[in-house]
């Protein structure tokens, strides 16, 4: 291989061996992103439900997760996830919003 032909040679391969390791983790991230979205939307709606359980579910939780569950299945999954986040952030603070007012009621009654 001491002539340019081998070294010409060994460069292309060694440059097909690093594009095909390149695609062979082009499919981990897919991989990586459907786990990530399922774990965002079970949080999202278990957040969901412990709103609904405080009676306060906010109306747009459930269309969000909604939405979410059909852009992962078109493969959008950062759209997916985002949405299964904003989600869970709504499932939260409508049970903080349920806490205060679960407080600020007693300070309304006229005593």
């Amino acid at each position: 291989m001491r002539n340019g032909r081998g070294r010409r040679l060994l460069a292309v391969t060694a440059a097909v061996a690093a594009l095909a390791a390149g695609a062979g983790s082009a499919r981990a991230p897919a991989a990586d992103d459907a786990e990530t979205f399922k774990a965002a939307y079970e949080a999202g709606q278990a957040a969901r439900k412990a709103a609904a359980k405080a009676g306060f579910e906010w109306r747009d939780t459930k269309k969000m997760l909604r939405r979410a569950k059909k852009l992962a299945g078109k493969g959008e999954y950062g759209q997916a996830i985002k949405l299964a986040n904003q989600a869970k952030h709504q499932g939260e603070q409508a049970v903080v919003q349920a806490r205060e007012q679960e407080r600020a009621w007693k300070a309304a009654v006229v005593q």
